[in-house]
């Protein structure tokens, strides 16, 4: 009982907090993917974490300049994936299992 009254306040708060990470999260995985390298993003791909293809290019005939931004609209309840891009010299950078309802934003390299 005496460990109860010393911990039980202790656990009270930790319920609290931990429950206030949960309330942050959305089901609306929609992302804004800002280009913050010097090179141009030709290509962008985005898929489930739980999928072995990447499926079709985001930007289809568009580029994303260094600076700019490009909003990827996923499907409601998406919210673990892996992303892709493409620089125009042909490098590429990965980003893999990526809980997209915790952000809004998300910036390459």
């Amino acid at each position: 009982m005496l460990a109860f009254r010393r911990f039980g306040p202790l656990a009270a708060a930790l319920f609290l907090a931990t429950a206030g990470c949960a309330g942050a999260q959305t089901n609306d995985p929609s992302f804004r993917l800002t280009n913050n390298s010097a090179s141009t993003i030709n290509e962008i791909y985005v898929s489930s974490a739980n999928t072995n293809s990447w499926g079709p290019d985001r930007l289809g005939d568009r580029t994303l300049a260094s600076g700019g931004s490009y909003v990827v609209r996923l499907p409601a309840g998406q919210c673990v994936n892996d992303i892709r891009v493409v620089y125009a010299n042909g490098s590429a950078n990965e980003r893999r299992r990526v809980n997209t309802c915790n952000l809004t934003d998300i910036v390459f390299p």
